[in-house]
């Protein structure tokens, strides 16, 4: 492992975490500045990453942090109660003073098709390390839950190089897509998950 990376070992606040045992009160719901946007897609190696154009974010606890990108993921990181989610899209996000915000989506197959996922699907880079910017709109609220409930608790980049100090958001109610779709996924990319990481007695807030 790169010497930089060292904090994805040595750390002690790293994602994801097992999200059980929480301290369920009265969370403010989150507020979403999402709208329909053009987008660029990029095909990683090992999953997508999706940028999107500017002035959207969210705001929690009255903090506003602007959507950067986001990422896709076979299972979902996070365990709920031990159990994984079919995927997870994870929307990375930072504040003016740099500090950075994840909001995790539960993705979950065998209902309809999810139109926001599909216009993705329909969009995918024809190969390996490329990137492609279609002439295409995404309806990034599309992919929100209907229920506002979530959890709250400090994490880490769930990749290299794990920095430390992110706030994690997890909308609890799942976002249903078709086996379809999940089957598209399943085919292109490996399970690309991070193990779950000791939780090392962080507080984890839920609403109730």
């Amino acid at each position: 492992m790169r010497p930089e990376w060292r904090t994805c070992s040595e750390g002690t606040r790293q994602s994801p975490i097992d999200l059980r045992d929480g301290i369920a009160v009265d969370l403010a719901p989150v507020q979403f500045d999402y709208r329909r946007t053009g987008f660029r897609i990029r095909d990683t190696g090992n999953t997508l990453q999706v940028e999107v154009g500017e002035g959207m974010g969210i705001r929690v606890r009255g903090v506003r942090y602007a959507l950067e990108r986001f990422t896709l993921h076979r299972p979902s990181q996070d365990r709920v109660g031990g159990m994984a989610h079919d995927m997870a899209i994870y929307l990375q996000h930072r504040a003016d003073d740099g500090r950075m915000a994840i909001l995790s989506l539960l993705l979950s197959a065998g209902g309809e098709s999810n139109p926001a996922l599909q216009t993705l699907w329909n969009n995918l880079p024809l190969d390996r390390g490329r990137e492609y910017t279609p002439d295409a709109v995404l309806d990034l609220p599309a992919l929100l839950p209907a229920e506002p409930g979530h959890y709250l608790y400090t994490g880490s980049l769930p990749m290299p190089p794990c920095t430390e100090d992110v706030l994690w958001v997890v909308m609890k109610q799942p976002v249903a897509i078709s086996a379809d779709q999940l089957d598209v996924f399943a085919r292109l990319y490996p399970r690309n998950g991070r193990p779950i990481q000791p939780a090392n007695g962080r507080p984890l807030l839920e609403s109730r």
